[in-house]
């Protein structure tokens, strides 16, 4: 029987989304511990058996941030204080809510897209986009908490829609913009809406749906480089891999898709032009995510085993202090690796390969399709800076709650496990 969802359950799932790129909340570290202390409140009153396993994850980098304070001799408490509050906000939210969580969050997601739609193209009138953000979105929408001085300032944001005035894009011969959503950028829309989409085609269980089609329009007006090709990735998994879908459709599929794809990569500036154009600078120019990939590369080698931490001063010492843009970096892949050292990026990447793979098993998808997921998210956090963010963290705790599941299924002792500390896939949708 499918367990109804409350208003604290999505209360508690767009927290973790909130935090992790919805540009009124992501900057202040104060609406993490509100939703941190939001998230206990619901699991103490709803006496929410926890579960010790989890807590390992924890642990794991607990002990890699104090390997990092005693290496490089810089201890903040503040840092350490922050990214704890992040992995028990995200522990608690999961044990909360279950698997249910990709429910809301899909819901959520989906009612962005909606929100956003009408909102975007409003924008293309003009002086319609000056009017929200002087009336609505200046006048209203400034969030209580001091947001930390850095290289880059806050968009103007009515919290369902930010107007980030800076994301325009060339589009045949004529300067468009693009859709960032809640989010700080039309990129981080993408990310979003690419991870809603891959649970949604293993929960619909076929590619042209509504709310499918819905999340694939939205992407396509954020006119983001790596959100075009993450979707053509999530296209081409599905069409291979899918048991519904007969063999000559496929064929039929792929010939049609893949001169469509590579059209669109040749004839459009933001596709074929910003690729090229990134990759011949990756030497010379950090901004890029070939130039950040190749410069993290370079600093790696100097700590490949513990990685510099999250303090940028390990890094790059007083150039840190002075937010010089020379040590600015996109590439989110290369970034966890130099971040946390090889040995936990490769352990966080299989933490996510270990998801996609149990939560295509338990929703009977087949196991291609969820390595076609995991690379999508790898190309999606190649552009983006996402896999420290709440909502990539929370796929490590449900694929241990995924897992559970497993051990509850197979075991003959399945009756001794309480129910309530692993949700069935019937319980979820």
């Amino acid at each position: 029987m499918q367990k109804e969802a409350t208003w604290p359950d999505y209360l508690l799932t767009y927290g973790v989304i909130a935090v992790s790129g919805v540009e009124y909340f992501y900057s202040s570290p104060e609406f993490q511990l509100l939703f941190f202390l939001a998230a206990a409140g619901i699991a103490f009153a709803r006496q929410t058996p926890l579960t010790a396993r989890s807590l390992s994850i924890i642990i794991i980098v607990f002990i890699v941030e104090l390997l990092h304070a005693l290496k490089y001799n810089n201890f903040v408490p503040n840092s350490l204080l922050s990214i704890l509050i992040r992995l028990l906000l995200v522990y608690l939210v999961i044990h909360v809510c279950g698997l249910r969580f990709i429910r809301y969050y899909i819901d959520i997601i989906l009612v962005s897209a909606l929100i956003s739609l009408p909102i975007y193209f409003l924008t293309f009138f003009p002086g319609v986009e000056q009017f929200l953000i002087q009336n609505i979105a200046n006048t209203f929408f400034k969030p209580p908490f001091s947001v930390a001085s850095s290289m880059y300032e806050g968009n103007p944001s009515m919290i369902v829609y930010t107007f980030n005035q800076l994301a325009e894009e060339k589009f045949i011969s004529t300067i468009i913009k693009r859709n960032s959503g809640p989010f700080w950028e039309p990129g981080a829309f993408a990310v979003f809406m690419t991870l809603a989409l891959l649970f949604n085609l293993q929960h619909e269980k076929k590619f042209s749906t509504r709310r499918n089609w819905l999340l694939i329009f939205t992407m396509l007006t954020t006119f983001s480089t790596a959100g075009y090709i993450t979707l053509f990735m999530i296209i081409v998994g599905y069409v291979i891999s899918s048991d519904t879908v007969r063999k000559s459709t496929k064929i039929a599929s792929l010939l049609i898709l893949l001169p469509t794809v590579v059209l669109v990569y040749s004839q459009t500036e933001f596709m074929s032009g910003k690729i090229n154009k990134n990759i011949s600078a990756s030497k010379s120019d950090n901004s890029s995510r070939f130039g950040s990939a190749y410069f993290d590369f370079v600093d790696l080698a100097r700590s490949p085993l513990i990685g510099f931490g999250r303090l940028s001063e390990n890094r790059f010492g007083p150039l840190a202090r002075l937010q010089d843009f020379s040590t600015h970096r996109n590439n989110g892949v290369t970034f966890l690796l130099v971040t946390y050292g090889i040995p936990c990026g490769l352990a966080y990447f299989l933490g996510l390969f270990l998801f996609f793979r149990r939560y295509s098993r338990q929703f009977d998808s087949p196991p291609l399709f969820a390595l076609f997921s995991f690379l999508t998210v790898l190309l999606a956090g190649f552009s983006q800076g996402v896999f420290d963010r709440a909502i990539l963290i929370s796929l490590l705790f449900l694929s241990d709650r995924l897992r559970q599941l497993e051990v509850m299924q197979a075991s003959p002792l399945a009756v001794k496990i309480d129910p309530q500390a692993v949700v069935s896939p019937s319980e979820n949708y």
